[in-house]
């Protein structure tokens, strides 16, 4: 299993990569692959676009139930993207950055794992959540708890947890060798359920549903950029995220044959996860007035929620037939 406990990033694996900074602290490597230039060029850029995204959704916007799953999303983009950046300068570094701290290393490791299941968890959320609106908009108006994406993030987050602590304890683990291959591969097989049979198919379907309806709905195609961030975000998770879960699942068995496609599965995933801010702005953005906005103007246009203003007017307008009777 050490060649193919990947998730301490170094091409060796755990074990391996601890070995090589015992024996490599403070040589810095000659020949760093482009790839993971890149990768230390994008995910700084990423990390602080989502940063500041959080920062107004928390801070200068009204929210609604689909804000609420953005901001969810960007703190599990940004967890993600600060644990790729520093262990790729570490690797960049030989080891030295954090040698001799192996934990740091898995713990940085697994949070990038955390971020990654969270995000497709939230994803699939967001996909189902805006389905069910345009499916069913009287029960969405009417009848949808009012903390339903508190909860619903709060659940995901947890089940998030509870995946990425398996993986770790049963695949990850080089130091507590205690569990046999058999237990690796059950949980393998239950993540690939999890991610391909559950989740995924019910983001697609739902995405597929809700561009159908709106395209026949008259109302909602006037409303259509917070389903356009929809559908293009998901379109760029399941095209550059997707196959780096598909190549980590693989990885463990068969670490000789796809482990030269690491180092692209976490560029692909670091695209991923620094594209939604960009994905954000310009549908949000006006045409005539792109780059003259300002940015509040433009993430709210982005995130309008159609169906929450209905169901506020339907409110006020039930408020204010009781106050006439």
């Amino acid at each position: 299993m050490g060649e193919s406990n990947v998730t301490s990033f170094a091409v060796e694996g755990p074990t391996n990569a601890s070995t090589g900074r015992n024996a490599s602290a403070g040589d810095v490597r000659e020949e760093l692959p482009a790839v993971l230039w890149v990768i230390m060029s994008i995910s700084p850029l990423g990390f602080v676009e989502n940063g500041v995204l959080l920062w107004f959704l928390c801070f200068r916007m009204r929210r609604n139930p689909f804000t609420v799953y953005i901001t969810h999303l960007s703190i599990a983009d940004i967890s993600l993207l600060f644990c790729i950046f520093i262990l790729t300068v570490d690797y960049a570094l030989g080891y030295e950055l954090l040698s001799g701290y192996y934990y740091t290393i898995v713990t940085l490791s697994v949070t990038f794992l955390f971020g990654y299941n969270t995000g497709l968890y939230l994803l699939t959320a967001i996909s189902v959540e805006r389905c069910l609106s345009v499916l069913y908009p009287i029960w969405y108006r009417c009848h949808r708890p009012k903390h339903q994406s508190a909860l619903v993030c709060a659940l995901l987050w947890a089940l998030s947890c509870l995946v990425t602590a398996m993986e770790y304890a049963l695949c990850i683990d080089s130091e507590r060798q205690s569990y046999s291959q058999s237990h690796c591969r059950a949980v393998i097989i239950f993540i690939a359920i999890l991610s391909f049979l559950v989740f995924t198919p019910l983001m697609v379907l739902s995405s597929a549903v809700l561009v159908v309806k709106i395209r026949r709905n008259t109302w909602a195609s006037h409303s259509s950029k917070l389903y356009l961030v929809i559908a293009v975000t998901i379109a760029i998770f399941l095209t550059f995220a997707m196959p780096m879960r598909v190549l980590y699942l693989l990885f463990y068995e068969y670490w000789s044959t796809f482990g030269s496609l690491h180092d692209i599965s976490l560029l692909f995933s670091t695209i991923n996860s620094s594209a939604n801010p960009f994905i954000y702005f310009f549908v949000g953005s006006s045409r005539k007035k792109r780059f003259k906005e300002s940015l509040k103007v433009v993430l709210t246009r982005a995130f309008k929620d159609e169906t929450q203003s209905r169901r506020q007017e339907d409110s006020g307008n039930l408020s204010t037939t009781e106050t006439v009777v």
